[in-house]
């Protein structure tokens, strides 16, 4: 996997051969390469099932509001595969709090499969669905806490977590009181507007430092994006 220079964003979708990109494995390979991602044969494969099964199960749009191909490739995929290019190397026991239809746990297996995941998601209609992924792609290593994350719900034992668009970070970290074991590290995907939190964030309150703050915009889009690191700190 590698990851091109990002360029100076552009509004628009891509055109190739003055024609919109069709859904089609050929298209997701042309479109994450035109946002800066490359991937190998059979992980660009299982990310297409993936797509596949998330347009299959999506009828009343509760696994996603996205409908345009080139906006999921965009906004989904490319955004939860970017981020490997600033962890040189992942916990080897994650959870994923807030996963909804799998971002970014999906992607994120898919391109680290030595990875130890469990989703946290509790609507049961998107259990039911992250399970299906797990049977459909014949993922190893993963599997679903189907209820919501608290600090009495969550007791296991972990070494990372990650959370996409979940909700403000110190609302989050107390939830990982029992399960995020020191020196264990969360990465908090987000937009923009992270850097007006991080102002008023007080993370040594609970036990926390900032280790990493990584601003980007999506090559050759407009979606500006932040990874925030913290890790707990040893007692």
């Amino acid at each position: 996997m590698s990851f091109p220079s990002s360029k100076r964003p552009q509004p628009n979708f891509p055109l190739f051969h003055g024609k919109r990109i069709s859904p089609s494995l050929a298209g997701l390979k042309t479109l994450l390469q035109y946002y800066g991602v490359e991937l190998e044969a059979e992980t660009l494969e299982k990310l297409w099932a993936y797509h596949k099964l998330i347009r299959e199960n999506n009828g009343d749009q509760d696994l996603t509001r996205l409908n345009a191909f080139e906006t999921m490739v965009e906004r989904h995929y490319a955004d939860c595969i970017l981020i490997n290019a600033y962890v040189p190397e992942w916990p080897t026991r994650m959870i994923d709090v807030g996963s909804g239809a799998g971002f970014p746990g999906i992607p994120l297996k898919l391109v680290n499969p030595q990875i130890r995941l469990t989703l946290c998601e509790p609507r049961p209609c998107r259990v039911d669905f992250l399970n299906m992924v797990i049977e459909k792609l014949d993922l190893k290593g993963v599997d679903v806490f189907g209820h919501k994350v608290t600090s009495r719900s969550m007791t296991i034992p972990v070494d990372g977590v990650i959370s996409r668009a979940f909700e403000v970070m110190e609302k989050t970290l107390p939830r990982l009181e029992h399960s995020l074991k020191p020196g264990g590290r969360i990465f908090f995907m987000k937009g923009p507007a992270v850097r007006e939190e991080l102002t008023s964030m007080h993370a040594e309150d609970y036990g926390y430092t900032v280790t990493g703050k990584h601003f980007y915009t999506i090559p050759k889009s407009t979606q500006d994006r932040a990874l925030i690191v913290l890790e707990r700190n040893k007692v």
